[in-house]
């Protein structure tokens, strides 16, 4: 995959890919339980997938109350909307003139709709066929997921190379992710298609990551601290919090590390 070139404050990434070429990856992020921190780990997660050598791309599949462009503090006109009607024919000069550019991170993202009625206009159909043409632009595409299993947010899981299945330490997270698991067990979903992160872990609470795992029969493969200062510093600057530092930046860093791992064996076993 070609490098992009160097972009325009505000203007998406330009990549002189065509698709035919290398696929990039797909990383879903989700959690059956609302209010665990979604958005929040697939914006830093995406930011520390993204360099100069692996161009990424953020969607926002939270199709009714999206806020991925808020955490970023981007305010484009264009949203995935803009690609619907298009999505049988979409080429490079489209989706240059709807992602929105993030200087700082080099992400480009693909924000979602302005008001919630408006998410119907979007069908399970588009929103994969879209997934699928961005691989081709980008080595990385990170989808933020809604928590209710709706047709679009399955198309999204499915569409997906890894699921990053976040979960808490309270009981609720932890019942909600089993029944999740369950779900993908019994729809013969691979398991190495899931890499479990425990998202808000607070030490003082005696639910360990390892009890998580053991319980999921999935085990835990990053940790991400609570870290309320860290995170409000970073939505008051539209900065994601694996760039503002503190124990959570380190933990979506290891988390950015187990995703590139899993994907790489996964493509060794494929290739093998």
């Amino acid at each position: 995959k070609q490098s992009i070139t160097a972009p325009q404050a505000g203007e998406p990434a330009r990549t002189t890919a065509a698709p035919g070429g290398p696929r990039g990856k797909v990383i879903a992020v989700y959690s059956p339980k609302g209010g665990i921190g979604c958005t929040s780990v697939a914006v830093s997660l995406a930011a520390a997938l993204a360099s100069d050598d692996t161009p990424t791309a953020l969607v926002d599949a939270k199709l009714q109350f999206g806020d991925v462009a808020l955490f970023l503090n981007q305010h484009g006109k264009r949203t995935i909307l803009d690609l619907a009607p298009r999505a049988d024919e979409l080429d490079r000069e489209i989706l240059q003139r709807v992602l929105i550019h993030h200087e700082s991170t080099g992400l480009d993202l693909l924000a979602a709709p302005m008001r919630p009625e408006e998410a119907e206009q979007l069908s399970p159909e588009h929103l994969t066929k879209i997934v699928e043409f961005l691989r081709y632009f980008y080595d990385y595409v990170v989808v933020d997921t809604a928590s209710a299993l709706d047709d679009v947010t399955l198309a999204a899981l499915e569409s997906s190379d890894l699921i990053v299945l976040l979960v808490g330490q309270d009981i609720m997270s932890i019942k909600d992710a089993a029944l999740f698991l369950d779900l993908t067990r019994r729809l013969d979903w691979p398991q190495e298609r899931l890499l479990l992160a425990m998202n808000r872990f607070d030490k003082r609470v005696h639910v360990s990551p390892e009890r998580v795992g053991e319980h999921l029969r999935l085990p835990v493969q990053a940790v991400i601290p609570e870290e309320v200062k860290t995170a409000w510093k970073a939505l008051q600057r539209g900065m994601p919090m694996v760039q503002v530092g503190g124990k959570a930046g380190v933990g979506l860093l290891n988390l950015a590390r187990a995703v590139r791992r899993q994907l790489a064996q996964m493509s060794a076993k494929e290739s093998s």
